[in-house]
């Protein structure tokens, strides 16, 4: 008796598992953005592209010498 309602327990739990793992949202490309009148998406693109291009182990300080500074006070080009 008691190994049944453990086995039912199991039973339920796998169902719950793959009911949720089938169900849940798919994420690709990460989450929407909102898009923000004061934001030029463009510009903020062409930012996490450099940044991503950079090597995992590069540091801040060589980084400066491998991206232009487009912070705030920046000269725009």
């Amino acid at each position: 008796m008691g190994s049944s309602i453990s086995l039912s327990v199991i039973l339920v739990l796998l169902v719950a598992a793959l009911v949720w793992l089938i169900a849940r949202p798919r994420r690709s490309g990460g989450a929407p953005r909102p898009e923000h009148p004061d934001i030029d998406q463009d510009v903020l693109d062409e930012a996490e592209q450099e940044v991503q291009e950079l090597d995992a182990l590069t540091r801040p300080e060589d980084a400066d010498d491998q991206l232009p500074d487009w912070g705030p006070g920046a000269p725009k080009p």
